[in-house]
């Protein structure tokens, strides 16, 4: 069943006389349920695409449809409902408030939308995270690790049909970045939410269902079930 088909998306940066493109005629389908890596060298265009399928950038052509939605009809309002309720990003640097505890992180998106979550869903998630004894703790108390689960967590909150991670691992050490491509795996294979998760470290790529290599600002390959040697 797909969950996002993409358009010819394209992204144009002008300064001056001079045009670039960062995102090309791109066109992708994706199916509920897929985790997808997304790889190639800085400045192929991938960052810029997770960024316009999130909805946090515009495009200059092109169209996103999420769950048979066109996310660019919306206005800015309604733009960022639908995001909270269907799409979580997980950054690289985490970006957690730091004045708000391990818990009031997490749940930072569902009081914005005014959901109510019942105490043992966030405590489950919390130790499925490995954050139980944490909950009360401060970013600034945590490591990297443990700040990047948070950042997990707060994706995961609303149950979104889809997760966007842009380079979750890219501030992380080898130990840390298992852990979390664990946790990725897991919460798309127990709850069938889909996973597009940009990344530049072939090793991570490859326990994805589904491989797309962008160069250039546009898909050159896209395979499926493949071994990519590093």
């Amino acid at each position: 069943m797909e969950i996002l088909n993409v358009k010819n998306l394209g992204k144009k940066y002008v300064n001056g006389d001079n045009e670039f493109w960062a995102l090309n005629k791109v066109n992708l389908k994706v199916n509920k349920g897929e985790f997808v890596a997304v790889v190639g060298k800085s400045g192929s265009g991938k960052s810029t695409l997770l960024h316009l399928l999130a909805g946090l950038d515009n495009p200059t052509a092109g169209l996103v449809y999420i769950n048979n939605q066109n996310i660019y009809s919306f206005s800015d309002k309604e733009l960022t409902v639908f995001r909270r309720k269907y799409i979580g990003v997980i950054y690289q640097f985490y970006n957690l408030i730091p004045v708000l505890n391990v818990r009031e992180n997490i749940l930072l998106p569902a009081l914005f939308d005014g959901r109510q979550v019942n105490d043992k869903r966030v405590n489950d998630l919390l130790r499925s995270l490995g954050l139980i004894n944490k909950e009360n703790m401060f970013p600034n108390d945590l490591s990297g690790g443990q700040q990047q689960r948070v950042a997990i967590g707060r994706a995961l909150i609303n149950k979104p049909k889809i997760i966007l991670a842009d380079e979750p691992t890219g501030n992380l050490d080898s130990k840390n970045s298992k852990y979390v491509m664990k946790l990725l795996r897991f919460y798309n294979k127990k709850f069938k939410q889909t996973i597009i998760m940009v990344t530049h470290d072939l090793s991570l790529a490859k326990q994805a269902d589904r491989i797309i290599t962008m160069s250039d600002g546009k898909i050159i390959k896209d395979e499926k079930n493949v071994k990519i040697k590093s």
